[in-house]
């Protein structure tokens, strides 16, 4: 059992850095060749649902300690603190990106919800399974 759980432990952190990786590469490369759809709000709830994940992911690469309040409080400031710098990046290194305060905004949204639905399903799926 314990080799099952170091296994899904290194895959999720697998999973948790090819994500951030992911996140930054998609938030600062240019897709100007990509035709674009305009659906209002769309950007936002991507940038939502990109954090959700993301803490998601960092926290289940170290599932022991995935439910307590300090290691779930260390990973959604890092989600947003990470959130704010390729938001400032996007404003610095890129000429086709924008600096967005409601993107922002948006990540940090997605970073609290991410959290809070780990411990809503906590008891329902996680103790169930591991």
């Amino acid at each position: 059992m314990k080799i099952i759980k170091h296994l899904s432990e290194r895959n999720f952190l697998f999973l948790a850095i090819t994500w951030t990786v992911f996140i930054t590469v998609a938030s600062l490369v240019s897709f100007n060749s990509i035709p674009k759809v305009k659906v209002i709000g769309s950007d936002k709830v991507v940038h939502f649902l990109f954090y959700l994940i993301f803490v998601v992911l960092w926290s289940l690469a170290k599932k022991q300690s995935c439910f307590k309040i300090k290691h779930s409080l260390l990973i959604v400031v890092t989600a947003i603190v990470f959130g704010i710098i390729i938001e400032i990046l996007q404003g610095v290194l890129t000429k086709t990106r924008q600096a967005d305060f409601y993107d922002v905004v948006a990540n940090s949204l997605g970073a609290i919800v991410g959290c809070l639905a780990l411990f809503c399903v906590k008891n329902k799926i996680f103790n169930k399974f591991f």
